[in-house]
């Protein structure tokens, strides 16, 4: 097999890594066992079938449609235990890990990418999971351009099926590819190719291949999943599944406290921790990864794109106080140059400096750029202050905690802040569509620093405001220097000049601020190793298919 991008990557993950949390492994076929490391904590006798019974923040509205193309619109966590991928990045051992597929390998030119699918896999219907599957799956994503959100079909020129291989040619070198398989589930061919407008489908029945399919869905009140006996790696040790559904964090916080749930899929009011931690057999796995959490600054509001005022925010933002107050240390710091510190020597030396706290400072900024105080307080310039909307999630504590310190931050250097709350889904649609100021949530992104910077950063990857961005890049930011060097670094295999084009971009990135940074998260999941359910994995997220087929009912 030819070197992959995906074993550069993790060797510069050994090389840097923070706080001993990961380890970078090759990553390009094979891959981990069928069984996961079963945590040490919970023992006891299993028994024969049973429930597992979780919680979790979920509204209504993001079950209304169970369409994996269009993820920011229904309930990615429920339906990543129904659908799997080509492989899995598991952000806790650095690798990508086969699911549907068992590998791949690129060609001598890396324009051609194969995959090869495994022959022991059948959909929940019975019907065996094909080449042709993965391959009309991949072509979904042409056919609706909308459902494209990285823009994939910008660098493939065809996605084919050949026995039981996927051949991706592409029309422009890639070597990222790999890691954006990790992003998109396989759908069964037989069931979509006569929808006919696969766009509108809200899929009420999914059928996928993971180790649970769907049940039963009680409005508003709990989803029912049962266990796939079929599944390849084996059947789940619990025989149904139960999420049952709280309309907001601290709700479901009191669930998991008095133990009417035993676990979430990441939901816990922060506040809370300390005291849940303090309870027999309560655990929380705790990982960095590939979402950070910040404020997001339009770029097309006309002060805001003044980049004085933006460098003047960033200074009034104490990120130690976030991750220690707001989130109780279960997050990680990140970067003005936004990957985070899992990418180890690839960050930028600039990224690796501390985040500067200069309450000061920042206002020195805004006056040397000719802005004055008001008599309220607030800094104008040209007959216009320094004032903006800012939008946060309502029924998470810790958010509107961290909102409510953010923003009484900014007032202090003479910025003036209007707060208005929103549910996830509303957060969401007013930042692909551009229609807020400042915008505070958390953007995921692939595990790879190409695909990590250029979803968010390259101007192909927005829109105007009014329309909805094709990408991630909800902050408007477009820079023809950085889409240049993106488009650059995307073919690059050599480590070295890897480094060097991703530090010109990081610190393009740090100069021009299009964010505040806030932390980053790979998941923060309390649960209970005993008791009631044992066998947790520690090797991968509770959650993935090959940890969650482990966890077992005690008699």
């Amino acid at each position: 097999m030819k070197k992959s991008l995906a074993v550069l990557l993790a060797a510069l993950l050994m090389a840097g890594i923070v706080s001993g949390a990961f380890a970078g492994g090759q990553a390009a076929s094979g891959g981990a066992a069928a069984g996961g490391s079963a945590s040490a904590g919970g023992s006891g006798t299993p028994a024969a079938g049973g429930t597992l019974l979780i919680g979790e923040y979920i509204l209504d509205s993001q079950l209304a449609a169970r369409n994996p193309f269009f993820p920011n619109n229904t309930h990615m966590g429920t339906m990543n235990l129904i659908y799997e991928r080509l492989m899995y990045f598991n952000p806790i051992s650095g690798e990508l890990e086969p699911e549907i597929a068992t590998g791949y390998e690129w060609s001598d030119n890396y324009m051609t990418l194969t995959f090869t699918i495994r022959d022991n896999d059948t959909w929940h219907d019975g019907r065996p999971v094909s080449a042709e599957d993965a391959a009309f799956t991949y072509n979904v994503l042409k056919q609706y351009p909308v459902t494209d959100r990285f823009s994939l079909w910008k660098k493939l020129s065809s996605v084919t099926a050949q026995g039981n291989k996927v051949i991706f040619k592409l029309s422009q070198s890639f070597t990222s590819l790999p890691f954006y398989t990790n992003d998109i589930v396989i759908v069964p061919k037989h069931i979509w190719e006569s929808i006919p407008n696969i766009a509108e489908f809200l899929n009420p029945n999914p059928v996928g291949s993971g180790p649970f399919t769907w049940g039963t869905y009680n409005t508003g009140t709990d989803i029912q999943l049962k266990a796939n006996k079929n599944y390849w790696r084996g059947a789940p040790k619990v025989d149904n599944f139960i999420i049952r559904m709280y309309n907001n964090a601290p709700n479901l916080t009191l669930g998991l406290l008095r133990q009417d749930v035993h676990a979430t899929m990441g939901t816990i009011a922060m506040a809370n921790l300390p005291e849940f931690l303090s309870r027999p057999n309560a655990k929380m796995q705790k990982y960095a990864g590939f979402s950070n959490y910040q404020v997001i600054l339009n770029l097309e509001n006309e002060l805001l794109a003044d980049v004085n005022v933006r460098k003047a925010m960033t200074l009034a933002i104490n990120t130690n106080d976030l991750i220690t107050r707001g989130e109780y240390n279960g997050v990680f710091p990140t970067s003005s140059g936004w990957l985070p510190a899992i990418f180890g020597e690839l960050l930028s030396a600039n990224a690796r400096k501390d985040h500067v706290y200069d309450p000061a400072g920042a206002m020195k900024i805004l006056e040397a750029a000719g802005y004055t105080r008001g008599s309220d307080g607030i800094y104008q310039k040209n007959g216009k202050r320094l004032s903006f909307t800012y939008h946060n999630q309502s029924g998470a504590p810790a958010q509107q905690m961290e909102a409510g310190m953010i923003q009484q931050w900014l007032l202090n250097i003479g910025i003036e802040i209007i707060p208005r709350l929103a549910t996830g889904p509303e957060l969401t649609q007013l930042a692909q569509t551009g229609r807020f100021n400042l915008l505070q949530m958390g953007i995921g992104f692939p595990g790879d620093p190409y695909a990590a910077l250029n979803t968010s950063f390259h101007s192909s990857m927005t829109a105007p405001a009014g329309q909805a961005a094709l990408g991630t890049n909800y902050f408007r930011y477009r820079n023809p220097k950085v889409d240049a060097l993106l488009d650059e670094v995307s073919g690059v295999v050599d480590t070295g000049k890897q480094r060097e084009l991703y530090g010109q971009i990081q610190d393009i990135l740090i100069d021009q601020v299009p964010f505040l940074p806030m932390y980053n998260v790979g998941g923060h999941v309390p649960y209970y190793d005993g008791g009631r359910y044992a066998g947790w994995v520690e090797d991968a997220p509770i959650f993935c298919s090959r940890g969650i087929i482990q966890v077992y009912e005690i008699k």
